[in-house]
């Protein structure tokens, strides 16, 4: 399987695993240093996450799209935008609607993608 992920993007790997270790370090934080229902609070969190793991892959996917097709660039960039924003507006439309976690929480989790691409030159590193 790591090897299918890494066809797709080879730096994926080290995003998944900065990805991973953000998602534990945010549980143990939570668990014992914010205040409120935890259960809830992790919910958040996890649902943030998991959207930030589904963008780097789906992002990954429309580079290579656009790097090895002929297709037009801007259109797939769009209309990968699109998909992206159409998630992240899912998963707070669940988290609002049905309270099953924090937004807040769901945002500070989306931002694992962010630290994982800051950080993944010296996860390549150690991976390679």
């Amino acid at each position: 399987m790591l090897e299918r992920i890494k066809q797709v993007n080879e730096s994926l790997p080290g995003m998944f695993l900065v990805e991973g270790i953000y998602f534990f370090v945010g549980v143990i934080i939570i668990l014992f240093l914010v205040p409120g229902n935890k259960l809830y609070l992790i919910s958040g969190f996890s649902f943030g996450v998991l959207y930030a793991l589904f963008s780097s892959f789906h992002m990954s996917l429309v580079i290579r799209k656009v790097i090895y097709s002929n297709e037009r660039g801007s259109k797939s960039y769009v209309l990968g935008y699109l998909v992206r924003l159409t998630a992240m507006i899912a998963v707070f439309l669940v988290l609002f609607l049905l309270h099953a976690g924090h937004p807040i929480c769901a945002i500070v989790g989306m931002f694992s993608m962010k630290v994982a691409a800051y950080i993944e030159p010296f996860t390549h590193k150690l991976l390679s």
